[in-house]
């Protein structure tokens, strides 16, 4: 069964990095109208939902099946079939996209139906192993005790989502209806993904033969646990979960009870690791680490000026980062952060569960290629969005500036060399995956 779960989280990074190149091809000067206008938006709506969300909760729950030894058969099979009609949804353009965050939405009742059970498959892995993580959480092994977390902070997504629904309002501002219905949930889950993101960095370092315990820093995920707890009774305090107050909140929740936290243990880290540059590995986790410093300073470049200004003025009013590429640019460097460093474990798990017996020399390339393309697609959003291009918007017509327009060039060129080296890691993970359940089905009859 966690062969099943490896297959089904990385055709989902596939999908999703499919339609991360339609949608970059959209965005970019002298090709963009190679893509369809109405496409395009189920095209980032398809990227996100299956190359993030997708991806990140299916891996995490390998991930803590492993650590917390225990088998998830029933979820698996929701899951699948969740993701299925996401994937069939956003590929074939039905429905009516809605650009809001964390789980940007096709307003279409198969998509309605593919991320309920989606949801539905992983809640239920997570309630099944929650036994499991409260002993766990205690433990001052860096795998378990992050495992654990997340687990627990899933049942808080859960919960996030509960109250969050009395206060999505009418469907008639479909936008706003979707933001309120996932703005605390959504926050929940970016916790849930700082988590794993650590788990995958102790990981990468264990592989290393670099074991090291928690001990106090441990204590640090009260601070993830007090803010998601504080999430789920966000939309019942603040009433609109998605008010100025509320959005405040929340940006100090990341930049307090997440950002924080992975700082500490990021210095942790560092101070325990050996730069090996021809180690899969270390390689791994050096650039995984870079991406994510990358994009927490845009945000908090972003963020801080707004919530200090509101602070010493409050009649300024609070803004958060400026709707521009420069958000984007924060989320992908967090994001692909997690993706690289994901990508690392599952080369490992394909030697554990005896895919291979050594891994291809194409490995260490395909890192390199991946992590330098979203350093520039990253730099790229960042630069563009200095100049004030906006987000979630088809083509270049908004902007006649040079400097934007050779930014998003320079996010064009990114995207190129990251797809290839995403298209590397499915089809050579693909590759493994094929022939060893082959070898396996033989090896049986």
């Amino acid at each position: 069964m966690y062969r099943r779960w490896l297959l089904l989280s990385i055709l989902s990074l596939g999908l999703g990095g499919l339609l991360a190149l339609v949608a970059a091809v959209a965005r970019t000067p002298a090709v963009y109208k190679l893509v369809p206008p109405g496409y395009f938006y189920h095209a980032i709506i398809g990227h996100v939902d299956l190359a993030i969300v997708g991806f990140f909760l299916t891996f995490s729950l390998l991930l803590w099946q492993m650590t917390l030894q225990k088998t998830l058969t029933v979820p698996f099979y929701f899951s699948t079939l969740g993701l299925v009609l996401i994937a069939l949804v956003s590929f074939l353009g039905m429905g009516r996209g809605i650009s809001n965050n964390y789980l940007p939405t096709i307003d279409h009742p198969l998509f309605w139906l593919g991320a309920l059970v989606f949801f539905v498959g992983f809640w239920l892995g997570a309630f099944l192993l929650i036994r499991d993580a409260e002993r766990g959480i205690f433990s001052e092994d860096p795998k378990e005790h992050l495992a654990s977390l997340g687990v627990i902070l899933s049942i808080l997504m859960f919960f996030a989502f509960l109250t969050s629904i009395p206060k999505a309002g009418s469907r008639d501002e479909l936008y706003l209806f979707y933001e309120r219905l996932y703005w605390a949930p959504g926050h929940v889950h970016q916790f849930i993904n700082g988590t794993m993101l650590l788990y995958s960095w102790y990981y990468l370092l264990e592989k290393q033969g670099i074991k090291i315990s928690l001990g106090r820093l441990r204590y640090m995920s009260f601070f993830f646990l007090s803010f998601c707890l504080m999430y789920v009774l966000l939309p019942i305090i603040f009433g609109d979960p998605v008010s100025e107050t509320a959005r405040r909140f929340t940006d100090l929740g990341y930049a307090l009870g997440l950002g924080i936290p992975i700082f500490f243990h990021i210095f942790y880290l560092l101070k325990n690791c050996r730069t090996q540059v021809k180690n899969l590995y270390s390689i791994s986790f050096l650039i995984s680490v870079a991406l994510y410093l990358l994009g927490v300073l845009i945000a908090y470049a972003g963020v801080l000026p707004s919530l200090l200004s509101h602070a010493i003025n409050p009649d300024t009013g609070y803004s958060g980062m400026k709707s521009t590429l420069s958000i984007p640019a924060h989320y992908h460097g967090v994001i692909t952060s997690q993706t690289l460093a994901f990508m690392a474990v599952a080369y490992s798990l394909f030697v554990s569960y005896r895919y291979t017996s050594r891994l291809s020399t194409i490995t260490i390339p395909q890192v390199y290629l991946y992590g330098v393309g979203m350093f520039l697609f990253v730099f790229g959003l960042f630069l563009a969005g200095i100049r004030n291009a906006p987000r979630k918007t088809y083509g270049t017509a908004f902007t006649d500036d040079p400097f934007a327009l050779a930014s998003l060039s320079l996010m064009g060129i990114g995207t190129l060399f990251a797809v290839i080296g995403g298209m590397l890691f499915v089809l050579y993970s693909l590759s493994l995956l094929i022939k060893g359940s082959t070898a396996q089905a033989q090896k049986n009859y």
